[in-house]
């Protein structure tokens, strides 16, 4: 095919030199600016050395490279129907999509998705629907060690830090917060004025870096994190222990993406790669654990200070449970955090391979806490894939008090699930740092739907509970949620992660 290229570049060459001795008019002028750019990008192709398939076939491979690079964007727009497509399909995109509108939230014909598969998974209903659902979905978080406890609402904006996402989008997460009444979780990557556009209520949270709070060597720097924890605006305070898409691995913040302005919040070099470590310096064990969430309640002025993990070891979760229940003293709240969770950008095999499921993990930590005698004495937030009314009933019922949902929240700014995120060339904006780019989300409309999209996923559970005949959410029970376990066998939740302590 190489030199299939050569003898065909050669004749076309010929002739159209021959053209424009022979005929030198617009024609053949026009004929030259279709060749010469195709000859000119077929040279390039079989004389490079990096790819093998280019250089065998010459502008075919090139083509065949970039159908290759934009295959998950061609497959989202005209291949897949509504029920493919990952990490969420059509159906559960179009739900967040038109939530965020606020409009046409209903859908003729039946529901595409098979009730016969093994795993579908379903709300069972009451022959006797509640008149009304008695709950406001909102939950005080703060335990007895706590001195501010802040009534939080059943589902909040998880962590995305400035940096992961742009400037807009970060405003628009927070103009939908102060709009809607919910909290808007920072991520690792510092506070910023983006965080404060529109005076939204801030759960601040602190990753490995300790970035917006740390020294120059990289370590906790408690006066900078009491400035920051003062501030009316943060209402709580997350330490990040771990992540679902990459649990027991750091973050790294690639140059290009660390200008000046980010550099100035996490309080690092500009123009340098910044790798968050895969552990804390400020503890090492559960002990140091219990000691640093003691100081940040003190530093914080009694705020509510929780942790964030995705679950390893059983075993490990049972021993952090033991630490609590020995020192008498545990976090205001803790988030789970599934396997499934989302990131920007994670290590190839810790984002499919590493960290325990949202519902086995969840499951695991209210039994653990109740064996302890500590489930009333902290709130659980589940984190993970959460995108729907139904994935907020199911978390729920297992255990969970609220719900974090960040990629929920991309959707109702506009995200087309691209899988850009960690190449800075998000077509929507939402995700790169490209001014152009960034122009395109518009603040006053997205913070609009970013409001919708809470709005609206709340009134759907409001339904759900209204159809199951129950009043508030402390009625939902795993017994109202069931699995095709086969082809002949369903079960219920109840049965599928049964009591464990009582």
């Amino acid at each position: 095919m190489r030199n299939h290229f050569f003898i065909v570049s050669a004749v076309l060459l010929t002739g159209l030199v021959a053209a424009l001795v022979l005929h030198p008019g617009w024609h053949s002028w026009l004929l030259a600016a279709l060749i010469l750019p195709l000859v000119g990008w077929g040279l390039v192709d079989a004389l490079q050395t990096s790819s093998n398939l280019r250089r065998t076939y010459p502008i075919f491979g090139s083509l065949s490279e970039l159908l290759e690079k934009q295959r998950h964007v061609v497959q989202e727009v005209l291949l897949l129907d509504r029920k493919e497509g990952r990490p969420f399909n059509w159906i559960q995109k179009e739900i967040a999509y038109k939530r965020a509108d606020d409009e046409h939230k209903s859908q003729p014909f039946g529901t595409q998705l098979d009730y016969g598969s093994v795993g579908r998974e379903w709300l069972a209903h009451s022959a006797f629907p509640a008149t009304a659902v008695e709950d406001d979905f909102r939950l005080l978080v703060g335990g007895a060690e706590c001195d501010r406890p802040y009534s939080v609402s059943r589902l909040n904006i998880g962590g995305m830090s400035y940096g992961s996402i742009s400037s807009h989008a970060t405003q628009a997460l927070n103009g939908g917060a102060a709009l809607g009444g919910f909290a808007h979780n920072t991520g690792e990557g510092g506070l910023t004025p983006h965080h404060e556009k529109f005076g939204g209520d801030l759960i601040f949270q602190i990753g490995t870096g300790y970035f917006g709070c740390r020294t120059e060597d990289g370590r906790f720097d408690p006066d900078r994190f009491a400035e920051i924890a003062e501030r009316e605006t943060v209402k709580m305070v997350e330490i990040k222990i771990s992540q679902g898409a990459k649990p027991g691995y750091g973050a790294i913040l690639p140059a290009k993406k660390n200008t000046e302005e980010i550099a100035a919040y996490r309080g690092v070099e500009a123009g340098t790669e910044v790798l968050s470590p895969p552990h804390h310096s400020a503890f090492e064990d559960a002990d140091g654990l219990i000691a640093f969430i003691r100081q940040l309640r003190d530093l914080s002025g009694g705020k509510p200070i929780g942790i964030k993990l995705c679950l390893g070891t059983p075993e490990e979760f049972d021993s952090l449970a033991q630490a609590f229940h020995a020192a008498d003293s545990l976090p205001d709240f803790i988030t789970i955090d599934g396997g499934e969770g989302g990131t920007g950008a994670a290590h190839l095999d810790s984002l499919h391979w590493v960290g325990m499921p949202m519902a086995e993990a969840l499951h695991h930590a209210h039994q653990t806490l109740r064996r302890h005698g500590l489930r009333e004495r902290t709130r659980l937030f589940a984190g993970g894939k959460i995108l729907t009314s139904f994935d907020m009933a199911k978390v729920i019922s297992l255990g969970a008090d609220a719900c974090f949902s960040a990629r929920g929240m991309m959707l109702a700014l506009g995200c087309v699930q691209s899988l850009k995120c960690n190449l800075d060339t998000c077509p929507t904006g939402i995700t790169t740092m490209d001014p152009q780019r960034v122009r395109s989300l518009v603040v006053a409309d997205k913070k609009v739907r970013v409001a919708n999209f809470h709005k609206n996923t709340l009134h759907g559970l409001r339904e759900l509970l209204t159809a199951a005949g129950l009043r508030s959410l402390s009625e939902l029970r795993k017994d109202r949620i069931y699995r095709r376990v086969s082809e002949t066998e369903v079960r219920s939740f109840a049965e599928i992660y049964p009591d464990i302590y009582g």
